[in-house]
């Protein structure tokens, strides 16, 4: 019999999982951007528009440089304002939810400038924060060589250079951050086991009892709840008991924890700047101390160095209504997705969904029209395959979110769902290789991983299949005749609908498949909606390739 942990995540699959707030997708809510004087894509457009019943008006044509990558300063200063304001001329309602780019538009926009006054206030301000922490961190070391005078400790005298000072060079500096952890770390293990053992040589109780409070004042700083957490089982543990009033504070001292934890993963879901940083910094102190946020500082002093401010067209698209000044280091928060369905942030910075014809050659993607509207007729027909490679576990619940075990464990949670709750036929492989060519006949939905850039041809297509994987670099291209990667070869081979990243996204960035294939399959919503409940971020990597309005479940295959 499954745990009851299993059971509520399998029902979370696919019974429980809300529509949007709002009505499903009309025609007359999409907008269509083509390029304007490139022939195949305004054709592309008239004939979506024709078969949809879009209303004519609602395309919109812009001028755009040729090529799959659009210069950072080019959509910013002249394709991002056309489109607004034909947004904000045609729309003024607010009418259009959704918008569709075809042939000729750019695939990603690259990186924004590395020396733009936000990123480099932002960057000033992380080593700016860590330069405190460590200064503190060092002066709490003394604080314990204090309680333990005369015990020589290793770079006492001279303490410890502060990597902030080091070379320009980024990967210097990163080493430097590293080697001076490493070296502060260990003055501090040597200083508090030091002062620890003086302590218990004390023979004045006061003295000694004023002397342990100052040490787990000054450990709770450095190691937050978390340390107070484990030095409390520690005890219980050893005492062998546990009374009333220690498991008491122990199941407080972890309520706090996971409350601490709850709230940093919903800050880190948001843009990276210095208002929210300064709230997660507060939090990540208040629950692991100094040392894992001084930890956590140099990884976004490494991202910002990297300056990820690249991103897909459509990603950043959705945000084209937004105000010009969003943060465009990493991503921002979906407010599409249902958390926010009692939102004014929806109101406050709308946001449109956006979905994406095209595909290797003007006649697969006039064929992703054709064929989803054929499909729906009868609904999508063939089986499911999952595959996973067996470093998750189904009733494994304390997993790092966006992680391998994590993401691995939403196949196995996908493939228990759909075997109970739907007539769906689904295959699903644990074992570390991927499927291998003729392993995957009648495949009409897949998602698994991981062959970063390299197609494995394992399959037989249904007309309709959607199908993605799970790795960094399968949207790079849709046109470049060499390239493997997983979109452009599915797309060649008959899939209908695709998801894939255009830069490297993080694994968190990819819809989850216990939720996204779930509503897909629910066929209430379509392609583009369940897209947009599912995926984490805008003005990131990632891009949906398929006809927004397609439902290829609208015939259901939920068992009653």
């Amino acid at each position: 019999m499954k745990n009851i942990y299993v059971l509520i995540l399998l029902t979370i699959t696919i019974a429980s999982l809300p529509s949007l707030a709002q009505a499903k997708l009309r025609p007359s809510e999409i907008a269509i951007i083509a390029v304007r004087g490139s022939k195949e894509s305004e054709r592309l457009a008239e004939y979506y528009a024709e078969q949809r019943k879009i209303p004519a008006e609602n395309i919109c044509l812009v001028v755009m440089p040729k090529g799959e990558t659009l210069d950072r300063e080019k959509w910013q200063w002249a394709v991002r304002p056309e489109i607004r304001k034909w947004l904000e001329d045609k729309d003024p309602q607010r009418e259009i939810r959704c918008l569709v780019t075809t042939w000729d538009v750019p695939l990603k926009i690259g990186r924004g400038k590395k020396d733009s006054p936000a990123l480099l206030d932002y960057r000033d301000y992380l080593t700016g924060e860590r330069s405190k922490r460590v200064a503190l961190l060092k002066d709490i070391t003394k604080e314990f060589e204090v309680l333990a005078p005369g015990v020589a400790l290793a770079n006492s005298s001279n303490g410890v250079a502060d990597a902030s000072s080091a070379s320009s060079d980024p990967a210097d500096k990163e080493a430097a951050a590293k080697a001076e952890q490493a070296e502060l770390e260990q003055r501090l293990e040597k200083a508090l086991q030091a002062a620890q053992a003086r302590i218990r040589q004390l023979n004045d109780p006061q003295e000694q009892q004023q002397a342990l409070a100052k040490v787990q004042q000054y450990a709770t700083m450095v190691g937050g709840v978390q340390v107070l957490a484990q030095s409390l089982q520690s005890r219980i543990q050893a005492e062998g008991a546990k009374p009333p009033e220690l498991n008491a504070e122990l199941e407080r001292l972890r309520g706090m924890m996971l409350a601490y934890l709850q709230m940093r993963q919903e800050l880190e879901a948001g843009a990276p700047g210095i208002e929210r940083d300064h709230i997660l910094l507060n939090v990540l102190s208040q629950a692991a101390g100094l040392i894992q946020s001084i930890k956590w500082l140099d990884e976004q002093i490494s991202i910002a160095d990297k300056n990820e401010t690249a991103a897909s067209f459509d990603s950043e698209l959705s945000l084209v209504m937004w105000p010009d000044d969003y943060q465009l280091l990493r991503w921002q928060p979906n407010y599409l997705l249902p958390r926010y369905n009692n939102s004014q942030l929806r109101e406050t910075f709308r946001t449109l969904m956006v979905a994406r014809l095209d595909a290797p050659t003007l006649k697969l993607a006039k064929g992703l029209i054709d064929t989803a509207i054929q499909v729906e007729e009868t609904g999508l027909v063939g089986k499911v395959y999952l595959d996973a490679r067996g470093i998750g576990k189904l009733d494994q619940p304390n997993v790092s979110p966006g992680s391998y075990a994590d993401f691995d464990r939403a196949l196995l949670i996908t493939a228990e769902g759909l075997k109970e709750q739907t007539t769906l036929d689904v295959v699903l492989d644990e074992k570390p290789e991927l499927f291998q060519a003729g392993d995957c006949p009648d495949a009409a939905l897949y998602c698994g991983w991981y062959s970063l850039g390299k197609y494995v041809d394992a399959f037989d297509w249904a007309p309709g299949a959607v199908a993605y994987h799970l790795a960094s670099a399968e949207a790079t291209t849709l046109r470049n005749k060499e390239s493997e990667v997983w979109c452009k070869r599915m797309l060649e081979d008959g899939v209908c609908a695709t998801i894939g990243p255009v830069y490297e996204p993080y694994l968190v960035a990819f819809p989850r498949p216990n939720e996204f294939l779930a509503l897909l399959i629910k066929g209430e919503l379509s392609l583009v909606e369940c897209y947009y409940q599912t995926k984490p971020f805008n003005s990131w990597m990632m891009t949906l390739i398929g006809d927004p309005l397609y439902r290829p479940f609208a015939k259901r295959n939920v068992r009653k």
